[in-house]
């Protein structure tokens, strides 16, 4: 049986949080939504791969500032069963680059959290 549309609702408005705090710069929008103990792993520009805490990825954003008007970002609901989730985040513009973010939810205790965010990158140049 498929998940109720609310569940699909629950699981894109907290993707806005994190297209939100990305956007403003601002880690503290979208903490509530992680996991304690989410992780990070992603490559940026083929080059570099970066894992580690999530803590990396508020550090970033929070480093880096808000974007520019030019920033977009759109929300796909890949899967959702149960209590589990996987969520496609596409930006472009943000600080030069374009991220395509898979952010990982599950159910806990009955409020959804992102345990892990896995993502590329390409320079807007390229």
């Amino acid at each position: 049986m498929r998940e109720q549309i609310q569940e699909f609702n629950a699981v894109e408005d907290l993707a806005k949080k994190f297209i939100e705090a990305v956007k403003n710069g601002n880690s503290e929008i979208v903490k509530p939504y992680f996991y304690e103990k989410a992780n990070f792993y992603g490559q940026l520009n083929e080059k570099e791969y970066q894992s580690g805490s999530i803590q990396g990825f508020y550090d970033t954003i929070d480093k880096m500032g808000a974007c520019g008007d030019d920033y977009v970002a759109r929300i796909d609901v890949i899967t959702l069963e149960k209590t589990i989730a996987a969520v496609r985040v596409i930006e472009d513009n943000w600080h030069g680059y374009k991220f395509t973010d898979l952010l990982i939810m599950n159910k806990i205790s009955g409020e959804w959290k992102i345990v892990a965010k896995v993502y590329d990158t390409l320079s807007c140049e390229g």
